[in-house]
């Protein structure tokens, strides 16, 4: 499996906001600026078939209107979408939004599905997703790949909560919210990381979502098992 960071920060900061790639044709998270971003990193986002949405945050999904445009242009238009059952219409109603005259011309040039279970195949892949707590944002998701050899995870924004703590019991890596140093209610901090790196000293823990204080204050902190990832990075496992 290779994964790149595509972006590692928070919106507040000169990073890519948080979201990933795996083995050139998944995305996990399509934020504002992804299409762009991958470019920029020589990577062509038609390519790529299948997203895995973790909520519905703009910073997660904003950029699905400019994907599926790129998708109708290539010769490859199929896209599935991983998602909760609200999916659809959002993204719908997002695509409106972007693009009034040509919704329609879009919707009939792709092969467009939707997958909304709880376990599902990506791939060689077999995925799980979870439930986390991202506040008043419901549903919002985790998902864990699991290659049969290993399992990689991913919480998206989450607080620390019981299927974090999961996540962190059986996953190899896990890319994980570390937004502010202090936990909230809706993110991780450094407190939180610092205790499952601590308690799950198997796992390599992989920060996004950073804000630039909370990136300064772990790079000083230099915890053996926590990546601070900057964007790009690949990661092979």
């Amino acid at each position: 499996m290779k994964i790149k960071v595509i972006g590692s920060g928070s919106m507040w900061t000169g990073y890519n906001s948080a979201s990933y790639m795996i083995d050139d044709n998944i995305l996990v998270d399509i934020p504002n600026g992804m299409c762009k971003n991958l470019f920029k990193l020589g990577i062509n986002p038609r390519k790529i078939e299948h997203v895995l949405i973790t909520h519905f945050h703009g910073d997660h999904y904003f950029d699905i209107p400019f994907y599926f445009l790129l998708k109708s242009r290539a010769d490859n238009h199929n896209i599935n979408i991983y998602c909760s059952k609200e999916g659809k219409r959002k993204n719908q109603k997002l695509l409106k939004l972007a693009f009034p005259n040509s919704t329609k011309e879009i919707n009939e040039a792709i092969d467009l599905k939707y997958i909304y279970k709880e376990t599902f195949k990506v791939n060689n892949y077999i995925v799980q997703k979870y439930l986390v707590d991202h506040g008043r944002m419901k549903p919002a998701f985790g998902y864990i790949f699991d290659t049969k050899k290993y399992k990689i995870g991913f919480t998206g924004d989450t607080t620390i909560c019981k299927n974090v703590l999961y996540m962190a019991s059986v996953c190899e890596y896990l890319f994980c919210d570390c937004m502010f140093i202090k936990g909230t209610s809706k993110h991780m901090g450094i407190d939180n990381i610092k205790y499952l790196s601590k308690e799950y000293p198997n796992c390599k823990f992989v920060v996004s979502h950073l804000e630039d204080d909370t990136r300064k204050e772990l790079q000083k902190l230099k915890i053996e098992n926590v990546i601070i990832p900057e964007d790009s990075l690949e990661i092979t496992i």
